[in-house]
Protein backbone atom coordinates (compact mmCIF):
# COMPACT_ATOMS: atom_id res chain seq x y z
CA UNK A 1 0.00 0.00 0.00
CA UNK A 2 1.25 3.45 -0.77
CA UNK A 3 0.02 7.01 -0.65
CA UNK A 4 -0.28 8.84 -3.94
CA UNK A 5 2.29 11.65 -4.17
CA UNK A 6 1.22 14.84 -5.93
CA UNK A 7 4.37 16.93 -6.28
CA UNK A 8 2.84 19.37 -8.78
CA UNK A 9 -0.12 20.28 -6.60
CA UNK A 10 1.27 21.15 -3.19
CA UNK A 11 -0.61 24.46 -3.24
CA UNK A 12 -3.88 22.61 -3.75
CA UNK A 13 -3.82 20.06 -0.97
CA UNK A 14 -7.51 19.90 -0.18
CA UNK A 15 -7.44 18.42 3.28
CA UNK A 16 -9.60 18.98 6.29
CA UNK A 17 -13.06 18.13 7.60
CA UNK A 18 -14.83 21.45 7.05
CA UNK A 19 -15.03 21.41 3.25
CA UNK A 20 -18.18 22.22 1.33
CA UNK A 21 -19.51 19.10 -0.40
CA UNK A 22 -21.70 20.69 -3.07
CA UNK A 23 -20.97 23.66 -5.36
CA UNK A 24 -24.64 24.15 -6.30
CA UNK A 25 -24.52 23.52 -10.07
CA UNK A 26 -23.44 20.95 -12.68
CA UNK A 27 -19.79 21.48 -13.70
CA UNK A 28 -18.25 20.78 -17.09
CA UNK A 29 -14.57 21.40 -16.25
CA UNK A 30 -12.08 23.17 -13.96
CA UNK A 31 -9.61 25.72 -15.34
CA UNK A 32 -6.74 25.26 -12.90
CA UNK A 33 -4.37 27.89 -11.52
CA UNK A 34 -1.61 27.96 -8.91
CA UNK A 35 -3.83 29.61 -6.27
CA UNK A 36 -7.30 30.16 -7.70
CA UNK A 37 -9.00 27.66 -9.95
CA UNK A 38 -12.26 28.24 -11.78
CA UNK A 39 -15.10 25.74 -11.91
CA UNK A 40 -17.12 26.16 -15.12
CA UNK A 41 -20.81 25.24 -15.12
CA UNK A 42 -23.11 23.89 -17.82
CA UNK A 43 -25.37 26.97 -17.64
CA UNK A 44 -22.61 29.59 -17.66
CA UNK A 45 -21.76 29.52 -13.95
CA UNK A 46 -18.20 30.22 -12.81
CA UNK A 47 -16.94 29.61 -9.29
CA UNK A 48 -13.51 30.60 -8.00
CA UNK A 49 -12.16 27.98 -5.58
CA UNK A 50 -8.99 27.68 -3.55
CA UNK A 51 -7.35 25.05 -1.38
CA UNK A 52 -9.01 26.68 1.64
CA UNK A 53 -12.45 27.17 0.15
CA UNK A 54 -13.91 24.47 -2.11
CA UNK A 55 -17.31 26.13 -1.87
CA UNK A 56 -15.82 29.12 -3.62
CA UNK A 57 -16.26 32.85 -3.52
CA UNK A 58 -19.74 33.14 -4.97
CA UNK A 59 -21.15 32.03 -8.32
CA UNK A 60 -20.97 34.53 -11.18
CA UNK A 61 -21.98 34.60 -14.84
CA UNK A 62 -19.32 36.47 -16.88
CA UNK A 63 -20.97 35.25 -20.10
CA UNK A 64 -24.64 34.57 -20.89
CA UNK A 65 -23.81 30.89 -21.42
CA UNK A 66 -21.14 28.27 -20.70
CA UNK A 67 -17.57 29.14 -21.60
CA UNK A 68 -16.28 26.99 -24.45
CA UNK A 69 -12.68 27.14 -23.19
CA UNK A 70 -10.55 29.13 -20.80
CA UNK A 71 -7.26 29.32 -18.95
CA UNK A 72 -5.71 31.13 -16.00
CA UNK A 73 -2.71 33.38 -16.64
CA UNK A 74 -1.14 34.97 -13.58
CA UNK A 75 -3.83 37.12 -11.94
CA UNK A 76 -6.59 36.75 -14.54
CA UNK A 77 -8.85 34.23 -16.25
CA UNK A 78 -9.35 34.42 -20.00
CA UNK A 79 -12.40 32.67 -21.35
CA UNK A 80 -14.54 32.47 -24.48
CA UNK A 81 -18.21 32.08 -25.30
CA UNK A 82 -20.10 31.64 -28.57
CA UNK A 83 -23.45 33.24 -29.43
CA UNK A 84 -25.00 30.70 -31.77
CA UNK A 85 -27.87 33.00 -32.65
CA UNK A 86 -25.68 35.68 -34.24
CA UNK A 87 -22.83 33.29 -35.18
CA UNK A 88 -20.17 35.21 -33.32
CA UNK A 89 -17.79 34.39 -30.51
CA UNK A 90 -16.48 36.54 -27.69
CA UNK A 91 -13.38 36.46 -25.51
CA UNK A 92 -12.85 38.26 -22.24
CA UNK A 93 -10.18 38.66 -19.57
CA UNK A 94 -11.32 38.81 -15.93
CA UNK A 95 -9.36 39.73 -12.76
CA UNK A 96 -9.09 36.76 -10.40
CA UNK A 97 -8.85 38.88 -7.26
CA UNK A 98 -12.04 40.87 -7.80
CA UNK A 99 -15.73 40.04 -7.62
CA UNK A 100 -17.30 39.70 -11.07
CA UNK A 101 -20.56 41.30 -12.12
CA UNK A 102 -22.91 39.06 -14.08
CA UNK A 103 -23.26 39.45 -17.83
CA UNK A 104 -26.16 41.72 -18.74
CA UNK A 105 -27.18 42.81 -22.21
CA UNK A 106 -28.14 46.24 -20.84
CA UNK A 107 -25.18 47.13 -18.60
CA UNK A 108 -25.24 50.91 -18.96
CA UNK A 109 -24.59 53.61 -21.50
CA UNK A 110 -23.44 52.28 -24.83
CA UNK A 111 -20.10 54.08 -24.67
CA UNK A 112 -19.37 52.51 -21.27
CA UNK A 113 -20.03 48.90 -22.32
CA UNK A 114 -17.07 46.79 -23.46
CA UNK A 115 -19.46 44.24 -25.00
CA UNK A 116 -23.22 43.88 -24.61
CA UNK A 117 -22.74 40.14 -24.06
CA UNK A 118 -19.98 40.11 -21.44
CA UNK A 119 -19.77 41.20 -17.81
CA UNK A 120 -18.47 44.76 -17.49
CA UNK A 121 -15.96 43.46 -14.94
CA UNK A 122 -13.83 42.28 -17.87
CA UNK A 123 -10.40 43.88 -18.24
CA UNK A 124 -10.84 43.60 -21.99
CA UNK A 125 -13.18 41.91 -24.45
CA UNK A 126 -12.88 40.91 -28.09
CA UNK A 127 -15.42 39.89 -30.70
CA UNK A 128 -14.28 37.02 -32.93
CA UNK A 129 -15.57 35.59 -36.17
CA UNK A 130 -14.72 32.02 -35.18
CA UNK A 131 -15.08 30.29 -31.81
CA UNK A 132 -11.95 29.42 -29.82
CA UNK A 133 -11.91 25.69 -29.13
CA UNK A 134 -8.81 25.30 -26.94
CA UNK A 135 -6.47 27.62 -25.01
CA UNK A 136 -3.00 27.32 -23.51
CA UNK A 137 -0.90 29.76 -21.51
CA UNK A 138 2.71 30.36 -22.56
CA UNK A 139 4.19 32.33 -19.70
CA UNK A 140 2.21 35.58 -19.58
CA UNK A 141 0.88 35.08 -23.12
CA UNK A 142 -2.13 33.16 -24.42
CA UNK A 143 -2.29 30.78 -27.36
CA UNK A 144 -5.69 29.73 -28.68
CA UNK A 145 -7.02 27.86 -31.67
CA UNK A 146 -10.16 28.69 -33.64
CA UNK A 147 -11.84 25.86 -35.50
CA UNK A 148 -10.23 25.37 -38.92
CA UNK A 149 -9.13 29.03 -39.12
CA UNK A 150 -5.80 29.25 -37.29
CA UNK A 151 -3.74 29.33 -34.11
CA UNK A 152 -3.01 32.68 -32.46
CA UNK A 153 -0.77 34.04 -29.72
CA UNK A 154 -1.73 37.23 -27.88
CA UNK A 155 -0.27 38.97 -24.85
CA UNK A 156 -2.14 39.59 -21.59
CA UNK A 157 -3.67 42.77 -23.05
CA UNK A 158 -4.98 40.98 -26.18
CA UNK A 159 -2.30 42.34 -28.54
CA UNK A 160 -1.49 39.84 -31.29
CA UNK A 161 2.04 38.41 -31.27
CA UNK A 162 1.70 35.90 -34.12
CA UNK A 163 -0.80 33.81 -36.03
CA UNK A 164 -0.26 30.42 -37.61
CA UNK A 165 -2.32 28.52 -40.21
CA UNK A 166 -4.51 25.70 -38.96
CA UNK A 167 -2.45 22.49 -39.21
CA UNK A 168 -3.13 20.13 -42.12
CA UNK A 169 -2.49 16.39 -42.24
CA UNK A 170 -2.60 14.67 -45.63
CA UNK A 171 -3.53 11.39 -43.95
CA UNK A 172 -6.57 13.03 -42.32
CA UNK A 173 -7.96 14.83 -45.37
CA UNK A 174 -11.10 12.67 -45.44
CA UNK A 175 -12.06 13.64 -41.86
CA UNK A 176 -10.78 17.23 -41.87
CA UNK A 177 -14.35 18.61 -41.79
CA UNK A 178 -15.05 16.88 -38.46
CA UNK A 179 -11.54 16.89 -36.99
CA UNK A 180 -10.54 19.60 -34.52
CA UNK A 181 -7.76 20.45 -32.10
CA UNK A 182 -8.63 19.14 -28.63
CA UNK A 183 -5.46 19.87 -26.64
CA UNK A 184 -2.50 22.26 -26.72
CA UNK A 185 0.49 21.71 -24.43
CA UNK A 186 3.49 24.00 -23.95
CA UNK A 187 6.77 22.13 -23.48
CA UNK A 188 10.10 23.96 -23.51
CA UNK A 189 9.95 26.34 -26.47
CA UNK A 190 7.36 24.36 -28.41
CA UNK A 191 3.59 24.00 -28.59
CA UNK A 192 2.11 20.54 -29.14
CA UNK A 193 -1.34 20.56 -30.75
CA UNK A 194 -3.47 17.38 -30.87
CA UNK A 195 -6.65 16.70 -32.85
CA UNK A 196 -9.55 14.35 -32.18
CA UNK A 197 -8.37 12.08 -35.00
CA UNK A 198 -4.90 11.67 -33.49
CA UNK A 199 -2.98 14.22 -35.53
CA UNK A 200 -0.30 16.26 -33.76
CA UNK A 201 1.57 19.39 -34.80
CA UNK A 202 4.67 20.82 -33.09
CA UNK A 203 4.89 24.61 -33.37
CA UNK A 204 7.57 27.11 -32.34
CA UNK A 205 6.27 29.23 -29.45
CA UNK A 206 8.29 32.27 -30.56
CA UNK A 207 7.12 32.57 -34.16
CA UNK A 208 4.23 30.15 -34.59
CA UNK A 209 6.00 28.17 -37.32
CA UNK A 210 5.22 24.46 -37.60
CA UNK A 211 8.35 22.37 -37.02
CA UNK A 212 6.89 18.92 -37.61
CA UNK A 213 3.68 16.92 -37.46
CA UNK A 214 2.49 13.33 -37.37
CA UNK A 215 -0.25 10.89 -36.40
CA UNK A 216 -0.44 9.10 -33.07
CA UNK A 217 -0.14 5.38 -33.86
CA UNK A 218 -2.62 2.56 -33.21
CA UNK A 219 -5.26 4.44 -31.25
CA UNK A 220 -8.56 2.52 -30.91
CA UNK A 221 -10.79 5.60 -30.79
CA UNK A 222 -11.14 9.37 -31.09
CA UNK A 223 -9.00 11.56 -28.84
CA UNK A 224 -10.76 13.56 -26.13
CA UNK A 225 -7.74 15.12 -24.40
CA UNK A 226 -3.96 14.77 -24.11
CA UNK A 227 -1.75 15.58 -21.12
CA UNK A 228 2.01 15.41 -20.53
CA UNK A 229 4.38 15.19 -17.59
CA UNK A 230 8.16 14.99 -17.84
CA UNK A 231 8.45 11.94 -15.56
CA UNK A 232 5.12 10.28 -16.35
CA UNK A 233 5.07 10.70 -20.13
CA UNK A 234 1.90 11.15 -22.19
CA UNK A 235 -1.67 10.17 -21.37
CA UNK A 236 -4.16 10.13 -24.24
CA UNK A 237 -7.79 10.16 -23.12
CA UNK A 238 -10.05 8.55 -25.69
CA UNK A 239 -13.77 8.48 -26.33
CA UNK A 240 -14.99 5.03 -25.39
CA UNK A 241 -13.44 2.49 -23.05
CA UNK A 242 -9.72 2.91 -23.59
CA UNK A 243 -6.95 5.16 -22.35
CA UNK A 244 -3.46 5.22 -23.86
CA UNK A 245 -0.03 5.95 -22.37
CA UNK A 246 3.08 6.81 -24.40
CA UNK A 247 6.71 7.37 -23.45
CA UNK A 248 7.07 9.49 -26.62
CA UNK A 249 4.80 10.44 -29.50
CA UNK A 250 6.31 7.91 -31.88
CA UNK A 251 6.24 4.94 -29.50
CA UNK A 252 3.64 2.20 -29.50
CA UNK A 253 0.96 3.19 -26.98
CA UNK A 254 0.31 1.19 -23.83
CA UNK A 255 -3.47 0.67 -23.89
CA UNK A 256 -5.72 0.07 -20.91
CA UNK A 257 -9.37 -0.94 -20.95
CA UNK A 258 -11.47 1.22 -18.61
CA UNK A 259 -15.18 1.35 -17.67
CA UNK A 260 -15.74 4.58 -19.63
CA UNK A 261 -14.04 7.74 -20.93
CA UNK A 262 -11.27 9.29 -18.83
CA UNK A 263 -11.95 13.02 -18.29
CA UNK A 264 -9.06 14.34 -16.17
CA UNK A 265 -5.75 13.12 -14.79
CA UNK A 266 -2.81 14.15 -12.64
CA UNK A 267 0.75 12.80 -12.77
CA UNK A 268 2.11 10.70 -9.93
CA UNK A 269 5.51 9.11 -9.48
CA UNK A 270 5.96 6.85 -12.50
CA UNK A 271 2.43 7.19 -13.85
CA UNK A 272 -1.01 8.78 -13.76
CA UNK A 273 -4.11 8.90 -11.60
CA UNK A 274 -7.36 9.79 -13.32
CA UNK A 275 -11.11 10.13 -12.98
CA UNK A 276 -13.89 9.68 -15.50
CA UNK A 277 -17.09 7.89 -16.36
CA UNK A 278 -18.11 6.12 -13.13
CA UNK A 279 -14.57 5.20 -12.14
CA UNK A 280 -11.16 6.41 -10.97
CA UNK A 281 -7.95 4.72 -11.99
CA UNK A 282 -4.20 4.52 -11.65
CA UNK A 283 -1.32 3.41 -13.87
CA UNK A 284 2.12 3.26 -12.32
CA UNK A 285 5.47 1.92 -13.53
CA UNK A 286 7.82 0.50 -10.93
CA UNK A 287 11.24 2.06 -11.52
CA UNK A 288 13.15 -0.92 -10.10
CA UNK A 289 11.47 -3.68 -12.12
CA UNK A 290 9.88 -1.77 -14.98
CA UNK A 291 6.60 -3.55 -14.31
CA UNK A 292 3.37 -1.62 -14.91
CA UNK A 293 0.54 -1.76 -12.40
CA UNK A 294 -2.97 -0.73 -13.47
CA UNK A 295 -6.18 -0.61 -11.52
CA UNK A 296 -9.62 1.03 -11.65
CA UNK A 297 -12.02 1.83 -8.82
CA UNK A 298 -15.78 2.25 -9.34
CA UNK A 299 -17.61 5.43 -8.37
CA UNK A 300 -21.32 6.13 -8.49
CA UNK A 301 -21.04 9.32 -10.49
CA UNK A 302 -18.92 10.79 -13.29
CA UNK A 303 -15.64 12.36 -12.22
CA UNK A 304 -15.33 15.65 -14.12
CA UNK A 305 -12.03 16.97 -12.79
CA UNK A 306 -9.38 16.53 -10.10
CA UNK A 307 -8.20 19.27 -7.76
CA UNK A 308 -5.59 18.20 -5.24
CA UNK A 309 -6.85 14.92 -3.75
CA UNK A 310 -10.51 15.68 -4.54
CA UNK A 311 -12.72 14.77 -7.48
CA UNK A 312 -15.50 17.08 -8.64
CA UNK A 313 -18.40 15.00 -9.95
CA UNK A 314 -21.01 15.80 -12.57
CA UNK A 315 -23.59 16.51 -9.86
CA UNK A 316 -21.38 19.23 -8.35
CA UNK A 317 -20.18 17.31 -5.30
CA UNK A 318 -16.60 16.84 -4.08
CA UNK A 319 -15.40 13.36 -3.21
CA UNK A 320 -12.10 11.82 -2.23
CA UNK A 321 -9.58 10.68 -4.86
CA UNK A 322 -7.87 7.44 -3.89
CA UNK A 323 -6.21 8.36 -0.56
CA UNK A 324 -4.20 5.16 -0.83
CA UNK A 325 -3.99 2.31 -3.30
CA UNK A 326 -3.03 -1.32 -2.80
CA UNK A 327 -2.04 -3.81 -5.52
Amino acid sequence: MYSIPQPHLQALELLGNDMVDDIGFSPIRIDKGSIYSLVIGSDGETLKVTSDDLGGHGISFPFPGPSSCGTIISDRWIGSWANVGIRKAFMGSFPLYEKWADADEQTGKEEDVKSPYISNTAIWTRELQSEPIVMCNVGENLVFSCLRTGIYMIDSEAREIWRSPYPVWRELEDVAHIDSIVSMIHIGNELYCFTSSGGFSIISDSRGIEKSNGILPNLPGKVHRVMYDESSGWIVMLHGRNVAFLSDLFAKPELMRVPGPVLDAIPVSGGWVWTGWRHDGIMRREFSSGEISKKTFPRDEIGISILGNRVLTNSGTWSELLPSVSF
